[in-house]
């Protein structure tokens, strides 16, 4: 007998647990994995980014970009109920890898680079 599939009552509505917890484990699949569609589109631009950069002769960081990015975060997070330091830890994460990736970009020289002189 599978009492997974049982109906569970209460407070005369019946809840079917399971299919419940199923749906929204689902959805958060789901987000989890929109969130990482995005990843995949900020990591692209960067190295768009990075051959800008290159081209106009321009450090990969600038921290005014970062503190006004920063303060766009934290307006948005605290409009939206989310917790300051996740939204700074998730931010400061997603800055450092477009870094990374821009430096890997300048170092390696791209595709792109490389067609136009820059290696």
């Amino acid at each position: 007998m599978n009492f997974d599939d049982i109906p569970i009552f209460s407070g005369g509505t019946v809840l079917s647990k399971k299919s419940e917890l199923e749906r929204l484990r689902d959805e958060i699949a789901r987000v989890t994995l929109e969130i990482f569609c995005l990843c995949k589109r900020r990591i692209e631009l960067a190295r768009k980014i990075a051959t800008v950069k290159m081209k106009e002769g321009l450090p990969i960081e600038d921290l005014k970009v970062e503190r006004n990015l920063k303060r766009r975060v934290l307006e948005f997070c605290r409009g939206s109920g989310i917790e300051d330091e996740f939204c700074i830890g998730l931010l400061d994460l997603l800055i450092r890898e477009s870094k990374r990736v821009q430096e890997e970009e300048i170092g390696s020289g791209s595709p792109e680079m490389r067609e136009e002189g820059f290696s």
